[in-house]
């Protein structure tokens, strides 16, 4: 595959060790210059303790917590898709519901670290931020604020007024990404050739979680290309895994086809899939096609990871200097002291967006929602699901 810069390597490798001398001239775009105070000087325990019943389902996940690297996963999940810990042996547990925090303006997470997000747009109907994992540069995630919606699967109970959502949040998700593509250094350094903003609109991957690791509907909105580890992750079949990455064009398909569908919380997915399945939209054409063509194809013909940035080369979980030839990665002698796992994230600090500008410290900013919803089920609140005029 070609990385960048006219240079080709293997695609069980990827680059690591991002120069600090890289770091003075690579394009960040700041987040929205907004710092605004807590509303709820707590935690979500405290919330529960005094909101009514109602509100509760909405304040907790159902996960797996990993014993390495402590992130809350997906309950389906055999592996972290954070530190790639096995989760074989976790037990599902409840945890705090992000999302829910961060539409409510809640000070602290229980684990004291404070609430705050990297955000990037924000109306009456979405909140837009950066995703902490940055898979991408430009990694988004799309909360309708007005209603507790699990999961995706929840708009089949209403298909038009579903579509209708998921029109606003693209919509509201491409606006909040025009600051990136407006950046000439930014485009210059990520894309390679001349990249009209048609085609970069065509190639966003754009899915679903299911189950999701936070229990209030959001939009996975990664702009390509992948960073080189996680180019690499998605080259191993460790992202948008079949199964639990939905499409927007599936999801989309689905709701085209107006057809009502009674989801409760228990209904399995798979339920769901071989339904529409006979309704003449598979699941498994949708997710190839689009894992293909969005998930791999595009990232390879973006990017532009210039190999003078990076000091080594990792395969198979080992490091190694390399130096180029012919056009060509040619791996030179293994770095036992370096580790691919600090490598990894000290370029995703390097590399990511979220939380620009960082402090004095080197740490990412945020700000609290500037305009909270309140902590109950209503007006004012979360509404419920589907609305009332659907």
């Amino acid at each position: 595959m070609e990385v960048g810069n006219g240079v080709v390597m293997l695609r069980t490798q990827y680059l690591a060790g991002f120069k600090e001398e890289s770091k003075a001239s690579y394009p960040t775009v700041p987040r929205l210059d907004v710092n605004c105070p807590a509303t709820i000087d707590g935690t979500i325990e405290d919330v529960s303790k005094t909101c009514d019943p109602s509100l509760l389902p909405a304040l907790f996940n159902d996960v797996k917590v990993c014993g390495k690297c402590g992130k809350p996963c997906a309950f389906t999940m055999d592996t972290c898709n954070s530190c790639g810990a096995s989760l074989a042996d976790v037990e599902i547990s409840k945890s705090e519901n992000v999302f829910s925090a961060f539409l409510f303006g809640v000070k602290l997470a229980a684990k004291g670290f404070p609430y705050t997000i990297s955000l990037r747009r924000e109306t009456d109907e979405v909140m837009i931020m950066d995703d902490l994992l940055q898979l991408t540069p430009c990694h988004l995630n799309g909360i309708p604020k007005q209603y507790y919606i699990p999961d995706w699967r929840y708009l089949l109970l209403a298909p038009a007024a579903g579509l209708k959502l998921l029109d606003t949040l693209e919509a509201e998700l491409w606006e909040a990404t025009q600051p990136f593509l407006r950046s000439e250094a930014y485009r210059k350094a990520l894309f390679r050739g001349d990249v009209s903003d048609e085609e970069i609109r065509k190639n966003i991957i754009c899915s679903f979680n299911f189950p999701p690791s936070q229990f209030q509907l959001h939009v996975q909105w990664l702009v390509p290309p992948l960073t080189p580890f996680q180019h690499y992750m998605a080259e191993t079949r460790n992202h948008f895994h079949e199964g639990r990455g939905f499409p927007m064009s599936y999801v989309r398909k689905l709701l085209a086809l107006g057809e009502k569908y009674d989801v409760q919380k228990d209904t399995p997915v798979e339920q769901i899939m071989e339904h529409f399945s006979k309704k003449g939209v598979d699941y498994k054409t949708e997710w190839t096609e689009w894992y293909d063509k969005v998930c791999l194809a595009s990232t390879l013909s973006f990017q532009n990871w210039n190999t003078a940035d990076f000091q080594y080369v990792v395969e198979d979980g080992k490091v190694f200097d390399y130096s180029v030839a012919d056009g060509k990665v040619v791996l030179g002698a293994e770095a036992p002291d370096a580790s691919a796992k600090a490598l990894q994230d000290k370029d995703k600090a390097a590399l990511q967006n979220y939380g620009r500008p960082y402090t004095e410290a080197g740490k990412p900013s945020g700000t609290y929602h500037p305009r909270p919803l309140e902590p109950k089920m209503g007006p004012g609140g979360y509404l419920p699901w589907p609305p009332a005029d659907a």
